[in-house]
């Protein structure tokens, strides 16, 4: 028999629940800008850095040679198709490529070729700041 002054709570409390997941949230947000995925590299330096746009394809030539679309391992011959899909879903993307200072120049000069062969003209190279590295 149950008690007439014992209220049984059908509720569940989410509050610290929703807490954490907001902290979270906040958490990812701040430290996504700071987050790029992809391949490690060793980028060459310039004195006169160019600001990068926010959103860009980034296409990495690691010290090996092989190349990568936004993290993404991909055969020199898949690249074309590669960057057509992604600017299929998201056209007037630029493109950005780093290339290790131990890759071969031609490698990047290829990547390069394909790059402006799936029609794309709003192409960059991304470059470490000097001034970045004597720190």
């Amino acid at each position: 028999m149950r008690n007439s002054k014992t209220k049984i709570v059908s509720d569940i409390n989410v509050t610290s629940l929703l807490d954490i997941a907001f902290v979270l949230l906040i958490v990812f947000i701040i430290a996504a800008p700071f987050m790029r995925a992809g391949v490690k590299v060793d980028l060459p330096g310039t004195v006169a850095p160019q600001p990068q746009p926010p959103r860009a394809i980034v296409v990495t030539v690691s010290r090996t040679g092989e190349a990568f679309v936004d993290g993404e391992r991909t055969a020199l011959d898949g690249l074309g198709a590669s960057l057509a899909a992604k600017l299929k879903r998201v056209p007037n993307q630029p493109v950005l490529i780093e290339g290790d200072t131990r890759a071969e120049y031609g490698k990047i000069v290829a990547v390069m070729d394909v790059v402006r062969q799936t029609g794309i003209q709003n192409v960059g190279l991304i470059l470490e700041p000097l001034a970045a590295r004597a720190k």
